[in-house]
C-alpha cells in the first residue's frame, strides 16, 4: 500500500486469517529435566548464573556477572564435595574452572536454551530489577561505583523485599523460616 502506514502484527494477523502464510513445522519441545519449573522448594536446590553489561565514564562497559568464578566463594560453605556424584553434561563444556568446580560439588550443569527463557528466566529477571532500580537512568563515572551500587541493591534485595514466592518474605527471612523448619524436623 502505497503511503499508508501498518502494522507488522495487523499484516501478519490478516495473512493468517486468510492462509496466506508459507507452511512451516513447529519447534517440537522434549521434555526437559526441569520440566518447564524453576521454583525450587528449598534454597540451593538450583542456582541461575549469567552477566550483563553496565557503561561507565571511566572504564566503558563493564560485565557484571552472576555466577561464573565469582559465585564459587559464597557457594563453597554450602557446597561438598560428592565425587562421583556428577553426572556428564548433555553437552561437550570447556574445561574451565567453574565447570570443574561445580563437577567437584556434584552439581550438574542444565544449559539456557534458545527459545526457551524458563530455563534462565529467574537471573534475566534478576537482573532487570537490578537495572530498574540502579542502573537505568544513572551515570556511574568507575567500576567501583558500580560494584558499590551492585552491594549496597543486593543487601538491601535480600533484607528488605518482599517476594510473592517466598509468601511475601524477604529472601534472607524465607531462607531463615526454611533453615529453622529443617532443624525443628530434624530435632
Amino acid at each position: 500500500m502505497d503511503g499508508i502506514r501498518i502494522a507488522r502484527k495487523r499484516v501478519l494477523r490478516l495473512m493468517r486469517e486468510n492462509a496466506l502464510l508459507s507452511p512451516h513445522r513447529a519447534r517440537r519441545r522434549d521434555a526437559k529435566p526441569h520440566d518447564r519449573h524453576i521454583i525450587t522448594e528449598a534454597p540451593n536446590i538450583m542456582w541461575g548464573t549469567d552477566a550483563t553489561q553496565i557503561t561507565t565514564v571511566q572504564d566503558g562497559k563493564v560485565w557484571l556477572c552472576h555466577g561464573g568464578p565469582e559465585c564459587l566463594r559464597p557457594c563453597q560453605p554450602q557446597c561438598r564435595p560428592r565425587r562421583g556424584a556428577a553426572t556428564r553434561p548433555r553437552q561437550r563444556v570447556p574445561r574451565r574452572p567453574f565447570h570443574k568446580q561445580i563437577r567437584f560439588w556434584g552439581m550438574t550443569p542444565s544449559y539456557a536454551v534458545l527459545g526457551e527463557p524458563e530455563t534462565n528466566g529467574v537471573i534475566e529477571r534478576f537482573f532487570r530489577t537490578l537495572k530498574e532500580q540502579i542502573v537505568h537512568g544513572r551515570i556511574y563515572q568507575t567500576i567501583e561505583d558500580v560494584r558499590d551500587a551492585v552491594r549496597n541493591f543486593v543487601a538491601r534485595y535480600n533484607a528488605e523485599w518482599l517476594i510473592e514466592k517466598n509468601g511475601l518474605r524477604s529472601p534472607s527471612d524465607a531462607r531463615a523460616a526454611w533453615n529453622q523448619a529443617v532443624m525443628a524436623a530434624a530435632a
